[in-house]
């Protein structure tokens, strides 16, 4: 049977969309039938863990109803609740502080260059020391992702973590392709500035 996200008119969409945003219940559902399954694969992806996934997924869900009347239809109303649910997967991600740990694998090999030099190879030791320096580290990351500005933080991990093109991540976030591209150059230069600068 062909994916029902496949087949699913734009139109029709929209206006199921202007209902529920009008407080139909019933069209909502229709949506949250429609469009559960491409955002919870999103979710998880970001959490690594199946049943956080549905809690959190579920939780940007009941954002986008308490919020709907927010929606203003400049995007596909598909997009504006997958933003809400990155948003809401990465506060997760901050409360059980993953996504630090996560992304030393991203950092540390930048770490090291400045460490040892580029012409020294990276060490991948894994005693007391380096433990040690990856907890410290995964601290500091941690703080440097949360202070990043909303869109550039999301852009990064969607990125970075999640592995989307700078085009999907244009029309996750309803930007310019040139706009995504920006906002990763920024948040990789903070982020590479600070902990620099923290972790000498």
């Amino acid at each position: 049977m062909e994916d029902p996200e496949r087949v699913f008119n734009p139109r029709g969409q929209e206006a199921l969309a202007r209902a529920a945003c009008a407080g139909d219940e019933a069209a909502f559902g229709k949506l949250f039938a429609i469009f559960y399954g491409r955002i919870h694969r999103t979710v998880w992806g970001m959490l690594g863990d199946e049943g956080e996934a549905h809690d959190v997924t579920q939780e940007a869900w009941i954002k986008a109803w308490k919020q709907r009347e927010r929606f203003n239809f400049e995007s596909a109303f598909s997009t504006w609740v997958h933003r809400i649910a990155v948003n809401t997967a990465l506060d997760a991600l901050r409360r059980r502080k993953r996504l630090a740990h996560r992304l030393v694998r991203f950092l540390r090999p930048h770490m090291n260059t400045m460490e040892r030099g580029a012409s020294e190879p990276v060490s991948l030791e894994r005693g007391p020391d380096r433990r040690l320096r990856d907890k410290e580290l995964g601290k500091e990351v941690e703080k440097a992702i949360a202070a990043l500005p909303e869109d550039q933080r999301t852009a990064f991990v969607l990125r970075e973590y999640e592995g989307y093109s700078y085009r999907e991540i244009a029309e996750l976030t309803g930007c310019k392709t040139g706009t995504v591209m920006s906002r990763l150059h920024l948040a990789r230069t903070k982020l590479q500035a600070r902990l620099s600068k923290e972790l000498p």
